[in-house]
């Protein structure tokens, strides 16, 4: 194995390899929520195909704030048994790959990377306190749910302008209360869904989070804001944050960030020094854009922990295994074309472009 892809510890968990697959909503359930064949196929070909932690799809944490038809659920016990059924296959043809199961909350505003969904007129201040704290028990109690299904850790969706990123951020961030304001308010409802769930899962199971490096919206947060609230949810018990970027319109963001990385790939790679700094010793993963072995490699010596990839693993599950064993391939059949992130607006994950 290349040296830079060697073993990685966080917390108690030992990572294979340094290869993440981040998080990509499957909209494989069924229209309850329950875990389907379709979902278990998808994760025994990924935890085959040589990913050394995989982070599964959003998974809801309430009922109400589900944002796709076929979203994964853990808002109630009677989920258990299925997602006992995902962490099944990934132990079993995963050769020690590692599998976390992403929390979710859809939150109010209509922003988020929703791929078309259509939002709603509420905004965040329409929430009362009772409902912020039962978006948060909630988070805690998905958790439990998590660990009880034999999963290795538990991450937090924290970005793409989905409930937790819409407190963190000032664009969709309209209250005055203790909620709203500064960033030592806007944070709060964040830091609280950490102590949440690590009060339900104790202090060994490894907690991980999604988290923008910017808005790359007017009036949104950037790097500065965003690296100090990496560290601070570091020091509230977060044991890996994974920088990602925007809060709407990704489709077009994307082709915008992907045509200005040119060959770099990496979308969000000047994050990844300021966002170690901000870590320390934490680990660091970086997503978005990337698609060949050379700018993995780059990514890793430039201070990532773990490099993230989504798409590709849409089209070729089995790419970090090819990567890995020094085949010839170094660069992913994926061309970063989006129209999967269109696609699952109404149905299954799926490459559209190689009809995949």
């Amino acid at each position: 194995m290349r040296k830079s892809f060697t073993l990685l510890k966080i917390k108690n968990m030992t990572v294979k390899n340094r290869i993440l697959r981040s998080a990509t909503m499957e909209n494989m359930a069924d229209p309850e929520g329950f875990v389907t064949g379709e979902i278990l196929k998808l994760y025994s070909g990924l935890a085959g195909g040589g990913t050394g932690l995989i982070v599964t799809g959003a998974c809801a944490v309430e009922k109400s704030g589900r944002v796709w038809d076929r979203q994964l659920s853990a808002w109630d016990d009677k989920y258990i048994k299925g997602l006992e059924q995902i962490a099944e296959v990934v132990r079993r043809y995963g050769s020690g790959c590692k599998c976390a199961v992403q929390l979710h909350h859809g939150g109010v505003s209509g922003y988020g990377y929703s791929y078309g969904a259509q939002g709603t007129r509420h905004a965040l201040s329409d929430l009362t306190g009772e409902e912020i704290k039962g978006a948060i028990k909630a988070f805690g109690e998905a958790a439990l749910r998590i660990k009880k299904s034999g999963f290795d850790a538990v991450a937090v969706h924290g970005a793409h302008g989905y409930l937790v990123s819409q407190f963190l951020s000032p664009v969709t961030n309209n209250r005055t209360d203790q909620w709203g304001g500064g960033l030592n308010n806007r944070i709060r409802f964040a830091l609280e869904v950490c102590y949440a769930v690590r009060e339900k899962t104790g202090e060994e199971m490894p907690l991980l989070w999604k988290i923008n490096c910017d808005d790359y919206i007017e009036g949104g947060q950037g790097i500065e804001e965003y690296g100090e609230a990496a560290r601070r949810l570091a020091e509230a018990g977060v044991d890996l944050v994974e920088i990602s970027g925007g809060l709407k319109d990704q489709v077009k963001l994307r082709a915008g960030l992907k045509h200005q990385a040119g060959g770099g790939e990496a979308y969000f790679r000047h994050a990844v020094k300021p966002f170690k700094e901000a870590l320390g010793e934490k680990p660091l993963a970086v997503t978005g854009g990337i698609r060949s072995l050379q700018v993995m490699e780059e990514l890793l010596n430039e201070g990532a922990d773990l490099v993230g990839i989504s798409r590709p693993l849409i089209f070729e599950p089995d790419l970090p295994s090819r990567f890995l064993a020094n085949s010839k391939q170094k660069t992913a059949g994926c061309v970063s074309c989006n129209k999967c992130l269109l696609g699952i607006a109404g149905g299954p994950l799926r490459c559209v472009e190689f009809n995949k």
